[in-house]
């Protein structure tokens, strides 16, 4: 009997729980936006027609009692730009902007450029038809996308996912680049601890010998198989794991051991 009454007892609390959850106006304003998504703008969509799914979405009509961004806030006002772009800070100060290295470039922003096939061919990808064009240009730009960062003294180790960048920070606003070292493998995660550089591998590109020939692309799937995840056929020179590298030498690192942890 007492072990029905608890349960019953429980079941109570459970439902006013529930009850003043889903009544409370803090739960309703939580709801998830379900209404319909207006089409992209021309200038946010595929070549193909097809809608650009990197393009920022509509936001939201605003909750009640929300008054939306302030008009006076100077960050309201800025150009827009890649290197020159304008800017606002508090606590802050820019004292200088270092571009990537032009070898972490895809080196093309035109999605029929040859480059991008041949960086998604490298990558594994070897069935792109379905994918638009504009998204096939964003992927292979990834492939040389930066990363993370370590910092040891005044160094600074800029991952990327074709390899890592080293930088003399000394005086930062007179920052110079040591070197940068090719070594494709995507994620390029880094970390630093004395005369060592870790370096993550994870993509299908990367090989033993830091290569950037990546390996042929894979055959395509037998037809009613389209959609089955498949892993990359095993390669003796493929590498995935963690990359270590004697970086006693800032400007001429070598990579003395690599542990794998999956082919």
């Amino acid at each position: 009997m007492n072990r029905v009454l608890h349960v019953l007892t429980a079941a109570a609390l459970l439902a006013i729980i529930l009850g003043s959850s889903f009544g409370s106006p803090q739960a309703r304003a939580q709801k998830p936006f379900t209404g319909p998504r207006p089409a992209a703008p021309p200038s946010e969509q595929t070549a193909s027609g097809d809608d650009n799914p990197f393009a920022p979405e509509p936001a939201p009509s605003l909750l009640p009692g929300m008054t939306g961004s302030d008009v006076t806030d100077p960050r309201a006002v800025l150009t827009p730009g890649l290197y020159d772009a304008g800017e606002a800070a508090m606590g802050i100060r820019h004292v200088m902007l270092f571009k990537k290295p032009a070898t972490f470039e895809l080196g093309t922003a035109e999605p029929d450029d040859p480059k991008v096939k041949q960086t998604l061919d490298r990558l594994g990808f070897s069935n792109m038809s379905k994918i638009p064009k504009a998204v096939q240009l964003v992927i292979a730009q990834l492939a040389f996308a930066n990363s993370d960062l370590a910092f040891q003294g005044n160094h600074l180790f800029q991952g990327n996912f074709y390899g890592v960048s080293i930088y003399d920070i000394s005086n930062p606003a007179k920052t110079t680049l040591l070197t940068s070292m090719v070594c494709p493998g995507g994620q390029g995660d880094v970390s630093v601890y004395k005369n060592l550089l870790f370096m993550s591998v994870e993509m299908p590109n990367g090989r033993l010998d830091c290569g950037t020939q990546g390996f042929p692309p894979e055959p395509p799937p037998a037809p009613g198989h389209e959609k089955e995840r498949r892993l990359p056929a095993a390669q003796k020179d493929r590498f995935r794991g963690v990359r270590i590298f004697d970086i006693s030498d800032l400007k001429n690192p070598k990579q003395v051991a690599a542990v794998q942890t999956c082919r």
